[in-house]
């Protein structure tokens, strides 16, 4: 999930507000990673100059020991992620848990301008390309999808993009298929695989929108969304992914007609 700001976070504010956060997320376990930030200066004759980065301004990442969790902390925006398979409640706990404080002590200064639910799901077929059936995973009239793609043999790609109404706020949906070779060891062939990435990004306060006053752009406010957006992206997975593994991953109760 990620949470942008508007404006950015001043640099002293910045600084200060990551520190807390940095300490907080230590005694629960976190670990600071390193990072650096390198800025640039294009000059009117077209060279580039190397500029001093400010302190305060530099992203902060923490992670969990094992490197499955990360949260990322910079002026306009926060991250926060993980690579490990969880089911909904506990990953919003852990949003509500280690994320929230940190947006709370951001919305103080600014305010938010969008909250964003991502999913990166992939599917590897056990077999190769010669048996390989896209149909056993992707719904065949799936209309998220290219349908010139999907009827390609091989690899190919679809990416799909659009904008809805959601309430007062602007909903960018984001749907990307990718069928791909992956390697998970050197020593064999590839295996075909089906990545599918979906996205909910909700932004109040966009003109030709109705508005939102700042006061009801709150940590209740993100924690709405995402759990609206959860509940969204859960059925749009559902049109994309054929019944029977739906209910494979247990994504619903659907049953196999």
């Amino acid at each position: 999930m990620s949470v942008t700001f508007t404006p950015a976070v001043p640099d002293k504010a910045f600084q200060r507000n990551a520190d807390s956060a940095a300490a907080d997320l230590t005694k629960m376990g976190f670990l600071q990673q390193g990072m650096s930030a390198v800025s640039f200066e294009f000059g009117p004759d077209g060279r580039v100059a190397p500029l001093a980065s400010a302190v305060g301004s530099t992203p902060r990442i923490l992670s969990r020991p094992d490197q499955t969790t990360a949260l990322t902390i910079a002026p306009d925006h926060l991250v926060f992620a993980t690579q490990s398979y969880v089911r909904w409640q506990p990953f919003i706990g852990d949003v509500e848990r280690y994320a929230i404080p940190v947006i709370s002590a951001m919305l103080e200064i600014v305010s938010i301008a969008s909250v964003r639910l991502e999913y990166w799901d992939r599917f590897t077929w056990s077999g190769t390309w010669a048996d390989f059936d896209v149909q056993k995973l992707l719904q065949p009239n799936c209309p998220y999808f290219a349908p010139e793609a999907a009827r390609q043999a091989q690899q190919w790609h679809s990416h799909a993009g659009w904008f809805t109404k959601d309430g007062a706020l602007r909903r960018l949906t984001n749907i990307n298929i990718d069928v791909v070779d992956v390697v998970k060891d050197l020593a064999y062939q590839g295996q075909p695989s089906v990545g599918i990435y979906s996205s909910l990004t909700d932004q109040p306060n966009v003109p030709g929108y109705e508005t939102t006053e700042p006061p009801a752009l709150d940590a209740k406010f993100i924690v709405d969304r995402l759990e609206n957006q959860h509940l969204a992206l859960k059925a749009i997975l559902g049109h994309i992914i054929v019944d029977e593994m739906a209910n494979r991953i247990g994504l619903d109760a659907r049953k196999t007609a």
